[in-house]
């Protein structure tokens, strides 16, 4: 049965990437061919209204000048229509040669000759207004631009010239210096490109669609290169956040691809290698932590019900104790390393005697000492050096290195302490004698949890911890431990801090 608290989603619509770097090689092939086809209509029209103006004010500046000397004062009435007529002819030529409507207006505007003013049959002049033009004046803002040297616009003109607007070459007409008409030549078809426009958006069109066909194999087979190995690296990372790192990326194709690859199969390794190490500090911490809680609850267990008899009890309290004490320590030290790499752990520098350090870390081991019947050398000539350090942090370092010391020194041995100031630094040696560290393995006691050989530690307690805590330590004071050891000989741990106070590492 359904839950009626729940509520249905609304699907959303996915769009990967492939189809998103589709559609946008699309739209810009599309879009660039428009801009484009634009461009070229506005540059050819552009460029076709400039030269239509020139070829119509040069026309019109030559009838201008071929009327003014038709116009001359010796001219009789009998040679007048004559000239008129020859004019007129003129009017008809040119405006059959350049394709455009010529005719001459007087001082007012008026028109006063033009080509239909002839008859072609009679081949006589008409009076009076012609039917073409009839009731036809240029407007006055056209006429007082007008001058000898001729004027160009494009505007829209009283009939019948209404409706789209023309392309108007003119010259005014100068007789005995005084202005006395004009010659206007209008072009009829103000834009040229109207009659093929049809063809050219047909070539653009196909242009377009070539293009954009080309464009979308170009693009899938980019795309298709593109989306695979993002595709194989998101299967990945559901893997990795599964714990699964065993599969990689093949590191091939562009550089930036090769670079991702790199650096998730780099992030796959770092994981590896954290859940190991995080599985690994589980099962370490479980097994010291069982071991102490075992010994506590049986002992316990034993006291409450009787089986350790009461003349016993105290020794085994004791050891009770002992057993919580290492749990507590285990506890701190875990806490202390937590906050170092995390970098939370802040040092609090004060001015610290090496000396005085390292001899109450020493005490602390006293009775061990005593009763292992150990051998301590190099304190009556130890220098006083300060330092600034974080005293509790750099007095928890000698305290575990000593008690690696004690644990491991063989019954009566020595454990000797040096420390010298070299270079700016205080560099301090414990060491101690004993079985020594396997050459094999002395590269990984500072590993957390990493105990050394059965034979050497069979009967030594410790949770692996303690050299590691140490070298957390040192290095975030800036300086650096390291242990040599010779079998059967000495085993020394050997570390150095800077004199004076330095940056954190981790900042």
């Amino acid at each position: 049965m359904k839950n009626p608290n729940d509520t249905k989603k609304p699907m959303r619509r996915k769009y990967n990437l492939f189809f998103r770097y589709m559609g946008f090689s699309i739209a810009s092939v599309t879009i660039s061919f428009l801009v484009l086809y634009i461009i070229f209509l506005m540059f050819v029209s552009g460029n076709w209204n400039s030269d239509r103006m020139d070829v119509l004010t040069s026309n019109a500046m030559v009838i201008a000048e071929k009327t003014a000397s038709l116009m001359s004062d010796d001219v009789t009435e009998e040679d007048s229509y004559d000239s008129a007529l020859a004019l007129a002819d003129t009017l008809n030529t040119v405006s059959d040669t350049i394709e455009a409507d010529v005719f001459l207006c007087d001082a007012e505007g008026r028109l006063v000759l033009c080509r239909h003013m002839v008859d072609t049959q009679t081949h006589t002049l008409q009076t009076g207004e012609c039917e073409t033009h009839s009731g036809f004046a240029m407007p006055s803002s056209i006429l007082n631009k007008t001058s000898g040297n001729g004027y160009s616009t494009v505007a829209s003109l009283p009939k019948p010239f209404s409706g789209a607007k023309q392309v108007i070459g003119g010259a005014q007409i100068i007789r005995s210096g005084m202005p006395s008409g004009y010659v206007y030549a209008i072009s009829t078809s103000y834009n040229i490109l109207s009659p093929y426009s049809k063809n050219l958006t047909k070539m653009f069109v196909i242009a377009a669609l070539i293009s954009l066909i080309i464009m979308v194999l170009l693009s899938y087979v980019f795309a298709a290169q593109l989306v695979r190995p993002m595709e194989k690296m998101s299967r990945l990372t559901k893997q990795y956040s599964k714990g699964n790192f065993s599969e990689r990326l093949e590191v091939r194709g562009a550089k930036e691809q090769q670079e991702l690859a790199e650096s998730l199969n780099d992030m796959a390794t770092s994981l590896s290698v954290i859940e190991d190490s995080r599985k690994s500090f589980i099962a370490n911490v479980s097994h010291e932590l069982k071991t102490p809680m075992t010994t506590i609850g049986g002992f316990v267990d034993g006291i409450l019900d009787g089986t350790i008899p009461p003349s016993e009890e105290r020794r085994y309290l004791g050891i009770v104790s002992s057993e919580i004490k290492r749990l507590a320590r285990l506890v701190v030290t875990m806490l202390t390393l937590s906050k170092i790499e995390a970098g939370e752990e802040d040092l609090h520098y004060s001015t610290t005697d090496l000396n005085q350090l390292l001899f109450n870390a020493l005490l602390s081991f006293e009775s061990a000492v005593d009763e292992g019947g150990l051998v301590i050398e190099g304190f009556e000539d130890l220098p006083h050096i300060k330092v600034q350090a974080d005293s509790e942090l750099l007095f928890q370092v000698a305290y575990n290195l000593f008690d690696n010391a004690v644990k491991f020194t063989n019954k009566g041995g020595t454990i000797r302490v040096s420390m010298e100031e070299t270079d700016g630094r205080a560099l301090i040696s414990i060491s101690n004698t004993g079985k020594g560290i396997p050459e094999e393995e002395i590269h990984r006691i500072f590993e957390r949890f990493y105990k050394v050989d059965k034979s050497r530690s069979e009967h030594v307690k410790g949770v692996g911890l303690g050299l590691n805590l140490a070298q957390d330590i040192v290095e975030l004071h800036g300086g650096d431990i390291y242990a040599e050891s010779e079998p059967g000989g000495f085993t020394s741990f050997r570390f150095w801090i800077p004199i004076e106070k330095t940056t954190d590492p981790q900042e």
